[in-house]
């Protein structure tokens, strides 16, 4: 999926660039081995800065600052709602996104609500059956304080991730059958993704934004490097790589699962 067009889209960037500059910085990213202007590799990622549970009328939340300026919070809040019979688990979960200083029916809000909602899927709604007629329902609420330069999807599908996976919810007491009825401890509330889930992979996916130069592939794009990339991918990736494009599936898994590391590094730090 293409990403959508942002107020700070690579094709404002190329003002910034002379075309000189464009033809440098093509050729150097279409060498073997690529040069990237900031000496990264090109599965390499710039270091960002991540925070949990700030929000203490949340059920989760995070807060992460990408390394251009960019920043979001997320907040998870959940409630208890009846099954019908013929209902779609896909309503089970309900993404909010604002931007500030924008409206709410921005389209770029609104194409990115849709976006993590889709990258979230199915997986996410069987987490929250509650006995037989009973299920959580999720209300994830993004504020993008501060929109990055490139392109905001990594940054909110991290923030997401982050949250779900410090989401905590009041433990059930009473038995499948009957009317849900929970413990007041909030010690003894349960994680919506327990560390065994971590362990084996079943943890909410992420979006790798991807930039493509000639033969190159590179991962977390700069501005510049959008500029004059052939192409530019927003790629929803489980655990496992499995959901990607062509060539770009082979460094996908192995990149996806390094950021999944590091932001399980980040949760057992918190």
């Amino acid at each position: 999926m293409a990403p959508a067009p942002t107020t700070t889209t690579a094709t404002s960037s190329l003002s910034l660039l002379s075309p000189a500059e464009l033809s440098y910085l093509h050729t150097s990213l279409s060498l073997s081995p690529p040069i990237r202007p900031d000496s990264r590799k090109p599965t390499q990622f710039r270091p960002l800065t991540a925070e949990l549970d700030i929000l203490p009328s949340t059920h989760g939340s995070s807060r992460v600052i990408w390394p251009d300026g960019g920043e979001c919070i997320v907040g998870v809040k959940a409630e208890v709602e009846k099954s019908l019979p013929d209902a779609t688990t896909t309503k089970r979960v309900e993404v909010s996104v604002e931007v500030a200083g924008a409206r709410d029916d921005d389209p770029l809000a609104v194409f990115l609500s849709s976006s993590v909602n889709d990258i979230l899927g199915q997986k996410l709604a069987g987490r929250l059956e509650i006995g037989e007629r009973w299920h959580w329902k999720l209300y994830i609420d993004i504020l993008l304080l501060t929109p990055p330069i490139s392109h905001p999807s990594t940054l909110l599908s991290l923030g997401v991730h982050l949250a779900l996976r410090v989401t905590n919810l009041p433990r059930l007491i009473s038995a499948a059958d009957e009317d849900p009825l929970f413990s007041d401890d909030w010690d003894a509330a349960l994680p919506l993704y327990p560390a065994a889930s971590a362990a084996v992979g079943d943890v909410p996916a992420i979006t790798l934004l991807v930039a493509a130069v000639g033969e190159n592939v590179f991962f977390d794009p700069t501005r510049e490097e959008m500029a004059v990339a052939d192409c530019v991918l927003a790629v929803s990736v489980d655990y496992d790589g499995r959901k990607v494009v062509k060539r770009i599936v082979r460094e996908c898994g192995p990149v996806g699962r390094e950021v999944f590391e590091s932001l399980e590094s980040i949760v057992k730090a918190g």
